[in-house]
């Protein structure tokens, strides 16, 4: 199902913002970064400005990421952007050192790192290898050392793909590990990996265990060791082929880049290909992920121990010790007093007696007489009045700060005249509908900022006693609440560490695609036109004939039956029972959901394998159990049904395209049918459910192909 990827590159100007494929000159390292994360980690701060421009040691983050790109030699990069983009554009156009170019690339709809890839291989700007990364990343890694490994693997193996970047974790470097844990599987002397799987966090409840099939160690690796490690830190910073991009472009239900594409690459009969593991020794690389990595990444920049990587790099701060860094143009009365760990931005002034340590203030704020300031982020232009006590915590720019604050984070514009702890304030309007508004991503965010000044408008216009209080009110703190618990384990004895603190502070671990699926409404069965009896006379016969029906078929996958023995059995309960086709097909399909989600939950198949062998094995009986148009159309939605209604695995619109797909290609599904059924039978608010997702694309790459053979078939007749 892959486009064809074309090769190119971009014009001379040093800034492009490219909605489009961009053709160009010879091959050159380019590099993509991901500039939306597609968590909610960062909430409410994520709302008003993108992950990649929170402020890192006064820095945007991204800037760490373009220093490791020009570090790398890179000569193009394409910042892949689906929210705040204007917020992005305008960033870049101030830095005036970066040595290559940049192209925005306006993937809007995008919602998970496959989608951003599918729309670079739509485009077709790769020409040749390139880095693909984040922009939350903060490293000091040597990439001429993984450049060569890369080369090397990419001569000696004509199946290589890509080369993960990795590096150990040492005792120093434990706390860079964040919330996203896995165990990598390599052969000891090349390299190449064998299998991959995410494990919990150490502090999670649940024990982690891996299962491997022992196949997949044994078939290329008999004579040669492998090693097992957790230990490692993964920064997702990966040397691509040209061909990695096709490759999401084929696998629709690829969606995450290690838990779907890496082990999917390793597990696949199909696909052939190799992953290679380069570890790093003692370089340092992390990526700002949590609460918990911003403040380790931030100490670590004042301690100076990302060197050569440093916080005066391309600015003006003056450092002194103990790991002091001053701005231009900063105030500071005689008698306030500067610890250690301390850093101090452009513009900003400190009152008398006013007492600041391992903490980091931004520009232009205005901090007033006997304050203290300790462990703490204030990002810029605030203002803490005097009096004021600031204690682990986050403050986010233009905040106005009279009280005690201890373990908060405040975000944008709040203005608090009271004290608080442990809690998470804002000033804008969060809907308290469960996993939904809180949780929405980005662009969603933007949308919801339109409605809610429009609802903002007509309260000033029906409330007029109150317009002398309105600025107050826009600035008012309102608690945010996130909809998913936190599952971290903290341990008392750490709880008064700022690492610990801000850890427990972030949202969720959730990614906003896992979080959709338990709020969707459930669809009521529909009749097929075979099916003369009323749901009420018939209710009870059709429920004791599904369960019997699905026992029927899950007791033929246990003992390997044939499709005719499983047919024959279902087809003597259906007469006995008196029931109609609908209902063997319900039958039918909720066993194999069943089944597939078995695997799934019990990591003996990857999602992908799971559902092509369960519906290639099984997907034959349904052809002999629907006969007409109709009867195909109610099959489809059965399918859609019981994979809402079952569903155990985060991301329901794999599976339901896995699901119509694998039936096509066993041709019991028929593109003609496929397609009327979307167009007559869908309504157009179920094509934009989640569950959907997928099946949309799919179903224009069919009508895509289906224009292409008429234009064939017309090109022939005309010859």
């Amino acid at each position: 199902m892959a486009k064809k990827n074309s090769s190119g590159s971009n014009k001379k100007n040093s800034f492009v913002n490219s909605a489009t494929g961009v053709n160009g000159e010879a091959e050159r390292l380019q590099a993509v970064v991901l500039t939306d994360s597609f968590q909610t980690r960062f909430m409410p701060m994520s709302k008003v400005k993108p992950r990649c421009l929170l402020p890192l040691a006064n820095k945007p983050l991204i800037s760490y990421t373009f220093e490791f790109l020009t570090q790398a030699n890179v000569e193009e990069v394409f910042l892949v952007c689906g929210s705040h983009i204007e917020q992005i554009q305008d960033y870049i156009y101030t830095l005036k050192w970066l040595p290559f170019k940049i192209h925005i690339i306006n993937s809007v709809e995008s919602q998970s790192v496959g989608d951003c890839m599918r729309d670079i291989d739509n485009r077709g700007i790769i020409s040749g290898d390139f880095i693909l990364i984040s922009g939350d990343l903060v490293t000091n890694l040597d990439f001429n050392k993984a450049w060569d490994f890369h080369q090397k693997k990419k001569a000696q193996d004509k199946d290589y793909i890509v080369t993960m970047c990795l590096s150990e974790c040492s005792d120093q470097f434990d706390k860079l590990r964040g919330q996203d844990l896995a165990t990598f599987i390599y052969n000891e002397e090349s390299q190449k990996c064998i299998y991959y799987q995410e494990i919990q966090s150490a502090r999670s409840r649940k024990k982690a265990s891996i299962d491997i099939d022992p196949d997949l160690i044994e078939e290329d690796n008999e004579d040669e060791d492998f090693v097992l490690r957790n230990d490692l830190i993964d920064c997702h910073v990966d040397i691509c082929t040209e061909a990695v991009p096709a490759i999401f472009q084929e696998n629709f239900d690829y969606q995450y880049l290690r838990k779907d594409f890496v082990k999917g690459i390793l597990t696949s009969d199909l696909l052939k290909k190799h992953i290679y593991a380069y570890i790093a020794e003692n370089e340092y690389a992390a990526r700002v992920e949590s609460w918990k990595t911003y403040d380790t990444i931030s100490q670590d920049l004042i301690n100076r121990s990302i060197y050569p990587l440093t916080i005066e790099n391309n600015n003006s701060y003056s450092y002194e010790m103990p790991h002091i860094y001053k701005d231009e143009n900063i105030v500071l009365a005689q008698s306030c007093k500067i610890e250690k760990n301390t850093v101090i931005g452009k513009n900003t002034k400190l009152g008398e007696e006013t007492f600041i340590e391992n903490s980091i203030l931004g520009e232009n704020c205005i901090v007033g007489n006997n304050v203290v300031i300790k462990n703490s982020y204030i990002w810029d232009n605030c203002h803490i009045e005097s009096g004021s006590v600031v204690n682990h915590s986050i403050i986010a720019d233009g905040c106005k700060i009279n009280g005690k604050l201890k373990d908060c984070v405040i975000n944008y514009n709040v203005h608090l005249n009271d004290n608080y702890s442990g809690v998470r304030l804002t000033n804008l309007k969060f809907h308290n509908k469960k996993n939904h508004d809180s949780f929405a991503s980005d662009s969603e965010e933007d949308a919801d900022d339109d409605e809610e000044e429009e609802e903002d408008e007509e309260e000033e216009e029906d409330d007029d006693d109150e317009e002398e209080g309105d600025n107050e009110d826009q600035n008012a703190p309102k608690l945010y609440e996130s909809s998913t618990e936190d599952d971290s384990d903290e341990e008392d004895d750490i709880i008064n560490s700022l690492q610990y603190q801000m850890d427990e502070l972030y949202t969720s671990d959730t990614s906003i695609s896992s979080t959709t699926k338990q709020h969707k409404k459930k669809k009521k069965r529909t009749m097929s036109s075979t099916s003369y009896m009323t749901e009420e006379e018939s209710s009870e016969e059709e429920e004791d004939f599904i369960k019997e029906g699905i026992a029927t078929i899950e007791r033929a996958m246990e003992n390997n039956h044939d499709l005719d023995t499983a047919l024959l059995e279902l087809n003597t309960l259906r007469m006995s029972m008196d029931v109609t086709y609908h209902e063997v097909r319900v039958s039918v399909i909720t066993a194999m959901i069943k089944r597939v989600y078995t695997f799934i939950n019990t990591q003996t198949l990857a999602p992908k394998e799971a559902v092509i062998k369960i519906f290639t094995s099984w997907g034959g009986l349904l052809s002999r159990v629907t006969f007409d148009e109709d009867e195909y159309f109610d099959l489809l939605d059965i399918i859609e049904q019981e994979i809402d209604e079952l569903g155990t695995f985060e991301d329901p619109a794999t599976i339901t395209f896995l699901a119509f797909n694998t039936l096509y290609d066993i041709d019991v599904l028929e593109e003609d049918v496929v397609l009327k059924w979307w167009q007559t039978n869908v309504s157009t608010e179920l094509k934009q459910a989640p569950i959907n997702r997928m099946v949309a694309k799919w179903i224009e790459w069919l009508q895509t192909t289906d224009d292409d053979e008429e234009e064939s078939d017309e090109e022939d007749e005309s010859d």
